[in-house]
């Protein structure tokens, strides 16, 4: 895999990096040439993800009328162009159809906060699938939370909904009735539960209880769980996008007339295997410096041990461990390069202590994890997602109108 000479967007600004814990990890900064591979981060060069702009327009300045919002979980905008002919409906709506940029790490959690608070990662904290908890010194999942962590604690900014009210209904399976994403992302939501039959019908309840100007969102989570256990490259992964498309159509049949619909996606996925991925475990010379692994595979957040250049030396093995295999960054690069907020943001008192020493983002089909800090079935996962490559980072975007 060849590398981009350009440096590291950012150059050498240090923002928000005073009183951060963890030690300094700004020495030796020099910036690594930014691989081929990788999109710029997201919001380098005065950028900014289009995902954070997806639901805000619908709050700030609401038209008369229906709006429903469905967020098909996992189907990026290159996989969806590689399958155009298991995607009748939303083939015919590519003229009303744009590519726009999730946040880093693309995974739902992050993505899922930043749409509904329209904030980029490092303003709301919810940094990943795993997030570390300083107070308890463990990692946090980011969909299910743990006890004694209040999800309004974890992130106190308002939501898009608590500051511009407007009657919307939350359409996701009953399982996710007060669950700590729930409580991050949909506060000031109603929640309407569905069985796997009848999505159709829960969201045409939802879209009468709201009335003539509901707002209602619908999750879609078919196609990453089939990603996740069989691949992008499985019929159980296609025959999910086949039938999501079915879902899609179905809805512009049956809504209320005049219903605009936006479809959107959190993120994208890759294949990945046993033979392509780096088990840290496996690795002594890097465990000895690791305190807490967060994050996932492609997108790895590094909290390193206590000690005057420990950062410095994680980072430094870390590289050499992975070599073109993946990016690795230090605290101080990741915050100028413009990966979680716009270079010079303040770091939120309440996200200091959740940001690595080190973040590896993976590069082709490469994972890396301690695979002795998670289950089994993180070992066996196929498809994966996190990191800046285009079939991860870019999701389609949708306007149509029933």
């Amino acid at each position: 895999m060849a590398t981009d000479p350009r440096p590291l967007p950012g150059g050498d600004a240090l923002p928000g990096e005073s009183g951060l814990p963890g030690g300094d990890v700004s020495r030796g900064r020099t910036p690594p040439a930014w691989p081929e591979d990788l999109l710029p981060p997201p919001f380098a060069a005065g950028e900014r993800p289009g995902q954070l702009d997806v639901l805000a327009p619908l709050l700030r300045e609401p038209e008369p009328g229906r709006d429903l919002v469905v967020l098909l979980d996992g189907v990026g905008a290159q996989q969806l162009a590689e399958h155009r002919a298991l995607t009748p409906t939303l083939r015919r709506l590519e003229d009303a159809t744009c590519q726009v940029r999730t946040v880093t790490p693309a995974t739902t959690a992050t993505a899922m906060v930043s749409l509904h608070t329209g904030l980029p990662p490092l303003e709301h904290g919810v940094l990943g699938y795993l997030a570390l908890d300083p107070e308890r010194g463990r990692p946090v999942n980011q969909l299910t939370g743990a006890p004694g962590i209040d999800p309004q604690a974890w992130m106190p900014a308002p939501t898009l909904l608590e500051r511009f009210p407007r009657r919307a209904v939350q359409v996701a399976p009953a399982k996710h009735a007060g669950s700590h994403l729930s409580g991050v992302a949909y506060r000031g939501w109603e929640f309407l539960g569905h069985g796997r039959g009848d999505r159709v019908e829960a969201v045409r309840t939802a879209l009468h209880r709201g009335g003539p100007d509901a707002l209602v969102h619908l999750h879609v989570d078919d196609v990453d769980h089939a990603g996740h256990v069989h691949g992008v490259d499985s019929e159980a992964w296609r025959t999910a996008l086949a039938e999501v498309d079915a879902l899609v159509g179905t809805l512009l049949r049956r809504l209320p007339r005049g219903t605009r619909v936006h479809v959107t996606a959190d993120h994208g996925m890759v294949d990945t295997s046993a033979a392509r991925t780096v088990d840290l475990a496996e690795q002594p010379q890097v465990l000895s410096l690791l305190a807490e692994v967060t994050g996932e595979a492609r997108v790895l957040a590094l909290h390193a041990v206590p000690g005057e250049g420990a950062a410095e030396e994680l980072a430094e093995r870390m590289t050499a461990l992975m070599g073109e295999r993946a990016l690795v960054l230090s605290r101080a690069q990741v915050l100028a390069a413009g990966l979680l907020a716009p270079a010079g943001t303040d770091v939120p008192a309440h996200v200091a202590g959740r940001l690595p020493e080190v973040l590896v983002l993976a590069r082709g089909r490469w994972g890396v994890d301690d695979f002795s800090r998670r289950p089994e079935t993180s070992r066996r996962m196929i498809g994966v997602h996190g990191s800046l490559t285009p079939a991860e980072a870019v999701v389609p975007l949708v306007r149509a109108q029933t």
